[in-house]
C-alpha cells in the first residue's frame, strides 16, 4: 500500500465514524445490499456494544478507508474471534490495505490470547479468493437459517 495509514481501535464511541465506509462498499456491487444511513449505525453499534467486542479501521488523512470488528467467545480450546464485518472502501481494494488491516488484527487477538478466527462470507464473492490467500479455509460448520 502506497498510502500511509493510521491503525486505530474501533469503540463505541468512535464506530459512527465507519458508518459511510460500510454503507459505501456494501452498497455497492457485488454486495448491492441498500444499506440505509440509520441502520449502519445501529448495527455497527449493536456489535460494538457486545462485551468482548473489538474492531480496528485503517485511517488515512484521519478519515477511515477499512475497517475490521467482531467478537471473542470462549471456545474448549481457547478463546476464538468471529469476524462479523471486515470491508475496504473501493479506492483501497487491491492495494495491500486489507491485508493490512487483518494482520494488525490477528497481532491484536494474538496478545489476548485468541487462538482462532472465523468468518461468513459468500463462496462467490471476491472476498472468498482474499480470504482464503490470507490462510482461511473452509471449515465443516454449516450455517443454517429461517425466516420467520
Amino acid at each position: 500500500m502506497t498510502q500511509p495509514f493510521a491503525t486505530v481501535a474501533l469503540t463505541a464511541e468512535n464506530i459512527a465514524d465507519c458508518v459511510d465506509l460500510y454503507q459505501g462498499v456494501f452498497n455497492a456491487p457485488p454486495w448491492n445490499d441498500g444499506w440505509e444511513h440509520a441502520a449502519v449505525q445501529e448495527r455497527l453499534a449493536a456489535f460494538m456494544a457486545f462485551p468482548t467486542a473489538r474492531g480496528l479501521a485503517l485511517q488515512v488523512e484521519g478519515a477511515p478507508v477499512a475497517m475490521v470488528l467482531g467478537w471473542k467467545e470462549r471456545w474448549v480450546n481457547g478463546w476464538t474471534f468471529h469476524i462479523k464485518e471486515m470491508c475496504v472502501a473501493g479506492s483501497m481494494q487491491r492495494q495491500g490495505a486489507g491485508a493490512a488491516l487483518m494482520q494488525a488484527l490477528e497481532d491484536v487477538l494474538r496478545a489476548e490470547g485468541v487462538v482462532s478466527l472465523n468468518l461468513q462470507t459468500l463462496e462467490e464473492a471476491p472476498a472468498f479468493g482474499f480470504y482464503e490467500a490470507l490462510g482461511y479455509r473452509k471449515g465443516r460448520v454449516v450455517m443454517l437459517g429461517k425466516l420467520l
